[in-house]
């Protein structure tokens, strides 16, 4: 049963829940039975087979691992850290790896291992950037304002904004290896057991059941280059329409060694691509009743043990204390690289904004869900807003009838412990994808191989994939959510204490300035900006959107810093002057000119990198001389 026709039906008006949630930090242990259970036939629900997904996972991935801000290096080195504490043991390998054949010396791969590895390091620009890894490479991400200052004191905003935007796209890939999980090709596992088995690494879950499920090459060296080359060789300013190299090359069979059709078509324009299609010329029909029953599980594997997993996955707001405000957090929003920007925005346009095996409650649902669990409180307000505004358009205005909201409140409310939902009594397929992506909504993991097989008695791989790929773009917006510890619109935030509040829901840090705030919710601009991903334009989602003027993506000198943030945009060899004196940061005085020079700023607390600390429109100086607090940005 598809939940639209459900949730707009009047025949059930009310769901008795608890007016408030158990607060848990932790989510109880898989049991044992279930974290015995081999995983099996992975390469089946691979999310490398949905091409055009995955295609905007990887290019931006590769768009952001390359020379900019930081240089290459120095991102596979904070990829590496995030990885192994995010205990993603296929990545943690496959960065130190990519390191490896970047010559960086193995002693240095190695000591990222050290529990201490942060504190340990001299450079004080480094450590700062090493902090922030810290901070998102565990749960629940908290990405306190004391976290944003310390950045600010060593980078500039568009720097940082390049740092969050790595840290989200590496939560997204470590999700995507816990929920799988990915079999490690075997030249990387045998790198990685010679040289960092005595440093911790193991190969965990990542360990093949059988031949076909192995990986066949290493993403990394050669492969990864070819890839970025590919990408670099299709750049068009800004329009990414011929940046396309999942669908024109074979790249993708290359490294997974499956046989994934390069081509994908719908021909019935129902949203599943030919290959994948039973029924290629109806549209509203695409799969035969056979394509589940042969993906059961065999009868001697035991059944999900569903109270073991039966725990509170709604903890609240993450506690986040900071010695200063919040200020000027839409100045790093990570849409300001449009690359990456480009790759995250089709991946989530692929998944979330298009109708295919499931309709748009059930997408938007598993959404809530999953964010329920991850702790990002802006994405649980758009989550379950975009339930209700994706099940009928327009259903906030005022003319909608009460007796017509109901119904889907009471379900949007039912999913914060949604084992007890009435809805849901009769939708066992769609309580399995929820326990998946509850379980996937934390890392490390709670996802075992019970999870996949519950998913198998339901759905066919095709489908499988699907939900496991959602954990994998909702991870990447929850990463760069609480990073940036975004303001979110005043819409959504709105509707979302007037729905959930009375159940104990709390806004956290997402509440804040107006100058913050993103002007519009997401679906005011979803067609406009997901219109032009489907023909091939990179839409200006950061000036749309978020209100935050991003400039055309031209870089004249190659360096990787487009020429809007690059003080030499004709020189590749320098690009750092903040204040745009003709004298390069690491020769400058005063960095930001704000007429205080360095040393004093760093002595006062405020931040070298930038001229108005709190951006409250006013700069330091000038709050200095009228004695008001340059680091409150409403003190002034």
């Amino acid at each position: 049963m598809r939940l639209k026709p459900f949730l707009t039906s009047t025949a059930i008006l009310t769901v008795t829940l608890a007016s408030s949630f158990a607060l848990a930090d932790v989510a109880p242990a898989p049991p044992a039975s279930d974290t015995a259970m081999p995983f099996y036939d992975r390469d089946k629900i691979d999310i490398s087979n949905l091409r055009d997904f995955y295609e905007g996972l990887m290019t931006a991935d590769a768009m952001i691992h390359r020379d900019a801000f930081f240089d290459s290096t120095t991102k596979w080195m904070l990829t590496l850290r995030q990885m192994l504490l995010s205990e993603s043991w296929h990545h943690t390998a496959r960065s130190a790896y990519q390191l490896s054949l970047m010559d960086v010396p193995l002693q240095d791969i190695q000591a990222v291992f050290d529990p201490d590895y942060v504190d340990k390091l001299d450079d004080p620009r480094l450590k700062a950037a090493f902090t922030y890894i810290d901070v998102m490479g565990r749960y629940p991400i908290t990405s306190s304002a004391d976290v944003h200052a310390l950045l600010r004191r060593n980078y500039t905003d568009r720097a940082i904004a390049e740092l969050m935007q790595l840290g989200a796209i590496n939560h997204a890939s470590a999700t995507h290896d816990a929920v799988l999980p990915i079999v490690t090709d075997q030249e990387t596992v045998d790198w990685a057991t010679k040289n960092l088995s005595s440093v911790g690494w193991e190969i965990g879950h990542n360990a093949p059941s059988s031949d076909t499920e192995q990986r066949a090459n290493p993403f990394v060296g050669e492969a990864l280059t070819s890839f970025v080359a590919e990408i670099d060789a299709s750049w068009v300013r800004d329009d990414y329409g011929a940046v396309d190299p999942v669908l024109e090359t074979d790249w993708l069979n290359f490294v997974t060694g499956y046989d994934v059709p390069i081509v994908t078509f719908d021909g019935d324009g129902d949203g599943i691509e030919q290959p994948f299609d039973a029924f290629p010329s109806t549209l509203l029909k695409w799969q035969a009743d056979e394509a589940v029953a042969a993906n059961l599980p065999s009868e001697s594997t035991p059944a999900f043990d569903v109270a073991a997993y039966d725990y509170d996955y709604y903890t609240g707001p993450p506690e986040v204390t900071s010695t200063v405000p919040y200020s000027a957090r839409n100045m790093f929003d990570t849409f300001w690289d449009r690359g990456a920007a480009f790759g995250t925005l089709a991946m989530d346009e692929y998944l979330l904004q298009r109708e295919r095996s499931m309709d748009f409650p059930e997408i938007w649902s598993l959404f809530f869900v999953y964010q329920l669990a991850s702790g990002c409180v802006h994405c649980q307000a758009h989550g379950a807003f975009g339930i209700w505004d994706y099940t009928e358009a327009d259903n906030f205005r005022a003319e909608i009838p009460e007796e017509e909201k109901a119904p889907l409140i009471a379900y949007i409310r039912s999913l914060m412990d949604f084992e007890r939902s009435e809805f849901l009594a009769d939708e066992p397929g769609l309580k399995a994808a929820m326990r998946f992506v509850r379980d996937a909504g934390r890392l490390p993991t709670r996802v075992t191989a019970a999870h996949i097989e519950e998913l198998r008695r339901h759905y066919s791989d095709r489908q499988v994939q699907e939900i496991i790929a959602i954990p994998v773009v909702t991870s990447w917006l929850s990463g760069s959510m609480q990073s940036v510890a975004v303001v979110t619109d005043q819409l959504s935030m709105s509707w979302t204490l007037r729905t959930l509040g009375p159940l104990g829901w709390k806004p956290g840090v997402h509440l804040g300035l107006p100058s913050e705030q993103r002007p519009y919710h997401m679906s005011e601009l979803a067609s406009l900006l997901f219109s032009e991903i489907n023909t091939g334009k990179v839409p200006d989602a950061a000036s749309e959107w978020n209100g935050v003027f991003t400039p055309p993506a031209i870089d004249t000198d190659g360096d990787g810093v487009e020429d809007h943030f690059d003080g030499f945009p004709d020189d590749p060899s320098r690009w750092a002057d903040t204040d745009r004196d003709g004298i390069e940061d690491a020769l400058d005085s005063d960095i930001d000119g704000d007429g205080m020079d360095n040393a004093t700023e760093l002595a006062g607390g405020t931040f070298p990198y930038k001229a108005d600390s709190d951006g409250d429109g006013i700069d330091d100086m000038a709050e200095k001389e009228a004695a008001t607090d340059p680091l409150d940005p409403q003190s002034y």
